[in-house]
């Protein structure tokens, strides 16, 4: 079941991309949002200034129509210097700043710096705090030239991904060759869904590496799970054998072992139901006899002592006797497995996701 549902996901998200493709490759840099990203350890910012900063750079995105989703890859975020500082013999004192701001614009996922733009402002105030907070206040958000360096550094964006688009497959397939399936899909995951072409492309061999690993991972399985029936371990063997589904090339495999440990229960529990049976103990029979497989050897038999044991009941207590068909406690036991298979890998990707924080600071630290 996860290999199916992860396909189907796969499938409909290709299917999306190649839909976006037919309008156009301008569409590609019209549908980037940026959104703004001030870290907690920027240079020797006090909290007020950093919220400054902050708000500063929001209504630079917000005016230029960039706005996104705080969950963005693409921010927009700064650096600043302090070039000159003057305090004036007068009373009340005046302090004077002059600050040189880079405004900078990457990828928080991989860490790519796509553009960077230095502008000087002033601020003047009867505090430091103040004259400093009147230097970044004096960004014009609705400034052309920050519009223009936005659309620049949308425009970056999409040259990256389609430049180096072959050179992460490549990578990426070179991972998958060394057994690294879990970073070679992780690393074509991060190319954005933006740049259609390149994440089509990168769709299509996401699909590729996930079939190489649920193979390999499915004859490391057979592997284990016979070496597990050699040590009459046949629940274990059985655990790992569940999810293996039609659509896998080692399925006849999975399956052969599967019916060899059905064979196997089988042989131990209707030997329990006749040792009952011949007690006369009509609740350890059925026990029994409700473990058998209904596609394992001795299932004939086993109807044939049901039968018995109906009559018996029937004859000495005037009531049906109820059986419950292995086969559909089988179907209910195989679809948990599988369906604790998805999350697992569900589980296991997400843990595996960059930390937002300190990941996304220490990677803004390398554009200074």
């Amino acid at each position: 079941m996860k290999q199916t549902l992860f396909l189907v996901l796969v499938l409909v998200l290709s299917k999306f991309s190649i839909a976006q493709n037919s309008q156009g490759k301008s569409d590609d840099v019209a549908r980037i949002s940026i959104t703004s990203f001030v870290p907690n350890d920027i240079g020797d910012l006090t909290p007020i200034a950093q919220e400054a900063l902050k708000g500063r750079l929001d209504r630079m995105v917000t005016a230029n129509g960039l706005g996104g989703s705080s969950q963005n890859r693409f921010v927009l975020t700064a650096k600043i210097v302090e070039m000159g500082k003057e305090v004036s013999a007068t009373t009340p004192v005046v302090y004077f700043y002059n600050l040189e701001i880079t405004l900078l614009i990457g990828d928080i996922e991989d860490g790519t710096l796509f553009a960077s733009q230095a502008v000087s402002v002033k601020g003047i105030g009867n505090s430091e705090t103040k004259a400093y907070l009147n230097a970044i206040k004096s960004i014009k958000d609705k400034d052309p030239a920050y519009a223009a360096f936005l659309e620049k550094g949308k425009q970056k964006i999409v040259e990256y991904y389609n430049s180096q688009c072959d050179f992460i497959i490549k990578e990426a397939t070179t991972l998958a060759s060394s057994k690294n399936y879990d970073e070679a899909m992780f690393k074509l995951s991060t190319v954005p869904q933006v740049c259609k072409d390149c994440f089509a492309n990168c769709m299509d061999k996401v699909t590729e590496i996930y079939k190489a690993k649920i193979e390999y991972e499915c004859q490391n399985n057979i592997a284990k799970a016979t070496s597990l029936m050699a040590k009459e371990d046949y629940n274990a063997a059985a655990d790992l054998l569940a999810p293996i589904i039609p659509e896998m090339a080692c399925y006849s495999q999975a399956k052969s072992l599967i019916q060899s440990i059905n064979d196997h229960k089988c042989a131990v529990a209707i030997g329990n139901a006749k040792g009952s049976w011949a007690a006369h103990d009509v609740s350890a029979t059925s026990a029994a006899l409700s473990s058998i497989p209904a596609d394992s050897k001795c299932y004939p038999e086993a109807l044939s002592l049901v039968n018995e044991v109906k009559k018996y009941v029937k004859e000495t207590e005037n009531r049906e006797f109820e059986f419950m068909k292995q086969s559909k406690q089988d179907e209910k036991e195989v679809k948990l497995a599988q369906i604790k298979a998805a999350r697992d890998v569900g589980v296991a990707y997400g843990n595996n996701q960059p930390k937002v924080i300190n990941r996304y600071s220490i990677k803004i630290r390398t554009w200074y």
